[in-house]
């Protein structure tokens, strides 16, 4: 199941989810979500929480993914990756107009694998 699609189940279950500060993810209302169904939300919260960036961002669906990776960039995850890997990180981050890829690339171009 991708984020997408447990996105779009949290909206047929009438739920609504929300960033909050610190890297949470608000359900509302919770009590109509279900334990089973928390736990599913538990396990794709680092991509819902891209996706709702992206959305209130006005980015493609398909950017999401591309904000994660920037997020690994910028916290050094890929530090001593080939020279392919980082190339191809380049590439698609360089496509994503949203801050956090700016600074990934500005990462990757200062720690000289870029």
């Amino acid at each position: 199941m991708s984020a997408i699609d447990v996105y779009l189940e949290a909206m047929r279950r009438g739920l609504h989810l929300e960033p909050r500060e610190g890297g949470m993810l608000a359900i509302m209302p919770p009590d109509r979500c279900p334990p089973e169904f928390v736990a599913v939300l538990r396990q794709h919260k680092r991509e819902l929480l891209d996706l709702l960036e992206a959305k209130a961002n006005h980015l493609p669906a398909d950017c999401a993914p591309w904000l994660h990776i920037a997020r690994q960039v910028t916290e050094g995850e890929f530090d001593g990756a080939d020279r392919s890997t980082v190339e191809s990180i380049s590439i698609g981050i360089r496509s994503v107009p949203h801050p956090l890829c700016r600074r990934a690339l500005e990462y990757l171009q200062n720690h000289g694998t870029a």
